[in-house]
């Protein structure tokens, strides 16, 4: 079979571009830190990368929800702390206007700080935290609990703008939600709850009717039992919330290891490699600067 002078410079094209593009991969792999730049470089690999990366994001998104959904309860929390101190102080209040050698002036002077500390908590039954109410239910933007007043300025009543009883979530795991949220009304329950309590307890001191002071005495008591219920639950689920956290910071350091497993480089192997296709590609160059001399008269001889 007659080989043509085109074949020749062909074959010899081929034997220097079989390295060249050897090397250049081996050199994109060595910048770049990374065995796998291409899907075509490791197919299989390629795969399984691709997969811990969706874990990965996935991880971190749950992080992030769980972040936030702790500093909502930490929030709740400082607002849940700051009610059971009014009522803890309207108490001592009560306590002390129902002592028989208290005058009616006193009561009223004692209705006075009560009524002050009606205002406060009805600001904390408004509490938000970025602009959105913490005891609105899912209605967070809506401001739960509205004031009705007399033409004395002073709050006769509150109603619920909407129904704050529905709860909020974060989704922390796959298919694993936990509550973040607890529902106005498990706490500012309008029936008997701290709001109409001290309004109670209030218009007995301003009535002088040491009956009314009396029983709210026992009707503080269930606020405040009802307020620390609230956070104990909300505490054992901020437990769990960081227990949760703790394990995908795990799950996390654990992805980034199969990772880089799967994708980082061998530098070492790969200036080996490199150094021993150098070598290979040098004498594909001298070979054909070789064969490119040959003229008509080595050809004919």
């Amino acid at each position: 079979m007659r080989i043509t002078n085109k074949q020749v410079y062909l074959t010899v094209l081929t034997n220097i571009e079989r390295p060249a593009r050897r090397m250049l991969k081996l050199q994109t792999q060595l910048s770049s830190g990374k065995r796998i730049n291409r899907y075509s470089d490791d197919p299989l690999a390629a795969g399984e990368v691709e997969r811990y990366r969706g874990e990965k994001a996935s991880t971190l998104q749950y992080k992030k929800n769980i972040t936030d959904g702790l500093m909502w309860m930490r929030q709740t929390e400082i607002a849940l702390d700051r009610l059971e101190q009014n009522i803890i102080r309207a108490k001592a209040l009560a306590v002390e206007a129902a002592n028989s050698t208290k005058s009616s002036d006193d009561r009223l002077t004692i209705a006075n700080e009560v009524n002050q500390i009606l205002e406060d908590v009805v600001s904390i039954a408004n509490a938000n935290f970025r602009e959105k109410y913490l005891f609105a239910g899912i209605h967070t933007k809506q401001r739960p609990f509205v004031e009705v007043r007399d033409s004395n300025g002073y709050i006769e009543s509150v109603t619920m703008s909407d129904d704050n009883t529905a709860s909020l979530y974060r989704l922390v795991g796959n298919g694993l939600q936990i509550q973040v949220n607890i529902p106005g009304k498990e706490v500012f329950n309008l029936t008997d709850g701290p709001i109409s309590t001290l309004i109670d307890l209030r218009d007995s001191l301003q009535k002088n009717d040491i009956d009314g002071i009396n029983a709210s005495l026992a009707a503080l008591d269930n606020v405040l039992e009802k307020s620390l219920n609230a956070r104990t639950t909300l505490g054992s689920r901020m437990a769990r919330m960081n227990t949760m956290k703790d394990a995908l910071s795990t799950t996390e350091v654990d992805i980034v290891r199969n990772i880089s497993e799967l994708e980082d480089a061998d530098v070492a192997d790969l200036i080996m490699k490199l150094t021993s296709e150098e070598v290979g590609y040098r004498s594909a160059i001298g070979a054909a600067a070789r064969i490119m001399q040959t003229n008509l008269v080595d050809i004919l001889t």
